[in-house]
């Protein structure tokens, strides 16, 4: 620590920072967990007063001043005083002097840096603000914080806190925000408190229940998972009707139910269509604020929730919407468990190209319109895609003044954009079918309009099939689902072809699926079938061998609280959960000096395994400290014989 942090505050971190943190950590600091703003910034602006408001809110909250460390074997926060100061970057004379210059590609490809940019969370400060000057009256203002220190509700309250900061800074009055009497460190050592207590006690065995025997949402994807993710997302925007809203509205005070469950009731009539399976489970979100004391704190509180909800093809839409709201209604009432402590008592093998308990996530979040402006300048967010994926899927509702508006982001690691495009539309005919005939059955409920392909957009092994042998190559096929329906293009279905327009359908008994690329597949190669896990994770008992293992063996137990640790036992079937792997290869790093990651060690999470990416991460650094000696000797001669 720097001397201006000599009298840092250090306290335990909370469970959600603890998970960030292990994420971070997992994906080498790619800049994925970061949480980004741009906002337009019209008229006559005061940069040393923006400056100013700026380093006002990070004083008023010790968030923004946080970093975080590995001490004894717990993740703690260290507040500091470090106040970030503004950047600037002038981009008004090349402007100016250049009339080829786009100054939106400029401001678009700054802001995609900025949000790219990884934060090492172990300095401070985990929070940037950019200031771009495009004119003397236009501005671009990017904010960018990292996930461990702010969420949603928290980046929205900074750039409010700003905006009266400056304000009051323009105009030489009170800024009229709150006093804060409780920070973050004050909620993350009430939750270790009420941990140590049981408090947690019969939040956990209510939601073990829930998740026992818990399946995995098997959609099909356009490629195959990758064994380790690239974190690469897009967004698909999807129109969500005003009438179809105001129906649903009318529905949901008849049930009981919100408008988010009647979102949530059609999407999983969507997912229980494309995956074929009756039990169904989704991530949900809480904004983890039920307590008044921390609404106006800035901080990482958001919760996640298992929701896991049955649909059958018998249920009626209706029927599904109260399913859905008794699983909401259950999860909100034991909302206060940290996810982070139902995934640690879960136990399991982790596998780095997924989450535990689910891949998909549906949200609602409410947000302002983002009319920030102050006198004399106008301010405006400006709208912004999403470029990394963190999740499989995520739908995503937003709530602004009433109006809604949707986005599903996915990782293109495993579908095209048709594809996703395909699933929105389905979701749409979904939500129009609950709105306007909730007691229709969910068999009956149309996904897609019918698509006809040629014959020569079989592949090869399907075409192959016997019943196809005699295909006109003037017919027509098509994709249907196990009930009869047009399948939406990603969804496998059977073909079924007509040799003559004037002939009815016929079955062919071929399971095929429609890829992003408009032809089609047989579906044994598009489904994605989860990876299978092993129950014990290992075989026969082996002792560990060599020093290594045998140092290893012995943090295992340490950490676990087991004794007898094989060198093949693997760390997250013996006990293990990921905070615990992050103090795990801390230790290593510590005690070999080696670069070891995370995501090394989730390719083979045991003593083994471990100890061999060791020598492999110090036979690469003996080898570069050898290039760097005969690096330092030819540059010593070469001076040498330029002073000859």
């Amino acid at each position: 620590m720097t001397g201006e942090n000599a009298s840092a505050l250090v306290s335990d971190a909370s469970y959600t920072q603890a998970r960030l943190y292990f994420l971070d950590e997992l994906a080498r600091r790619a800049g994925v967990y970061t949480v980004a703003r741009a906002l337009d910034l019209t008229g006559d602006l005061d940069p040393v007063a923006l400056d100013a408001a700026v380093r006002g809110c990070v004083r008023r909250h010790e968030s923004l001043r946080t970093c975080f460390r590995v001490l004894d074997g717990r993740l703690r926060q260290i507040v500091t005083g470090h106040e970030p100061a503004l950047r600037v970057v002038d981009l008004r004379s090349l402007l100016a002097r250049d009339a080829m210059a786009d100054g939106e590609a400029l401001v678009a490809e700054l802001a995609r840096q900025e949000a790219a940019e990884p934060f090492d969370l172990r300095r401070v400060p985990l929070l940037r603000t950019t200031l771009i000057r495009l004119t003397d009256h236009h501005c671009v203002l990017l904010v960018t914080l990292h996930h461990i220190v702010a969420d949603a509700w928290s980046l929205d309250l900074f750039l409010r806190e700003v905006s009266a900061l400056y304000r009051a800074r323009v105009a030489g009055t009170p800024d009229g925000l709150p006093e804060l009497a409780l920070q973050y460190a004050d909620f993350a050592a009430w939750q270790q408190r009420t941990e140590a207590a049981g408090g947690h006690d019969r939040l956990l065995a209510h939601w073990r229940e829930r998740v026992r025997e818990l399946p995995e949402l098997r959609l099909p994807t356009d490629q195959p998972r990758p064994k380790e993710p690239s974190y690469q997302g897009r967004s698909h925007p999807v129109r969500l009707d005003d009438e179809v809203t105001a129906a649903l509205r009318v529905l949901c005070r008849e049930e009981g139910a919100s408008l988010y469950m009647a979102l949530l009731a059609a999407f999983y009539v969507v997912l229980h269509r494309y995956s074929g399976q009756d039990d169904l489970v989704v991530g949900g979100t809480t904004s983890g604020r039920a307590r008044p004391e921390v609404e106006h704190m800035i901080g990482f509180f958001v919760n996640m929730l298992v929701l896991r909800t049955p649909v059958r093809a018998e249920h009626t839409l209706r029927e599904v919407l109260r399913a859905t709201a008794d699983t909401c209604h259950d999860a909100y009432d034991h909302q206060e468990l940290p996810f982070e402590r139902l995934v640690a008592v879960q136990g399991g093998a982790r596998q780095a190209d997924r989450h535990p308990l689910f891949q998909v996530v549906f949200q609602m979040l409410d947000e302002s319109d983002g009319d920030l402006s102050v006198p004399g300048l106008r301010i405006r967010m400006r709208e912004q895609t999403a470029t990394v994926a963190t999740f499989d899927l995520v739908c995503t509702v937003a709530n602004t003044a009433g109006r809604l508006s949707a986005t599903l982001d996915y990782a293109t690691d495993l579908w095209a954009p048709d594809t996703v495009a395909a699933l929105g539309h389905a979701w749409q005919s979904a939500l129009r079918e609950l709105a306007g005939r909730p007691d229709r059955a969910v068999r009956d409920v149309p996904l897609a309009q019918e698509h006809a392909y040629a014959p020569g957009a079989l592949p090869d092994e399907v075409r192959r099939a016997p019943v196809l042998a005699n295909l006109p190559p003037d017919a027509v096929l098509s994709v249907r689902d196990r009930h009869g329906h047009p399948a939406p293009r990603g969804a496998v279905g059977e073909l079924v072809r007509r040799d003559r327009r004037d002939v009815p359908w016929a079955p062919t008994g071929l399971m095929v699926r429609a890829a992003a690329d408009g032809r089609l597949r047989a579906a044994s190669a598009a489904d994605e079938a989860p990876v299978p896990e092993s129950e014990s994770g290992q075989g026969a008992h082996a002792a560990p061998v060599g020093p290594v293992e045998r140092e290893l063996a012995a943090l295992w137990e340490e950490l676990l609280g087991v004794a007898g640790v094989g060198r093949h036992d693997n760390f997250f079937l013996v006990g293990g959960h990921s905070l615990l792997a992050t103090v795990l290869i801390t230790r290593a790093q510590e005690r070999y000096g080696t670069d070891v990651t995370l995501e090394e060690f989730f390719r083979d999470p045991t003593p083994a395994g471990l100890a061999e990416v060791i020598a492999a991460a110090a036979g690469a650094a003996g080898a570069d400290a050898e290039a760097g000696e005969l690096a330092a000797l030819v540059d010593a001669l070469e001076r040498q014989e330029d002073h000859a």
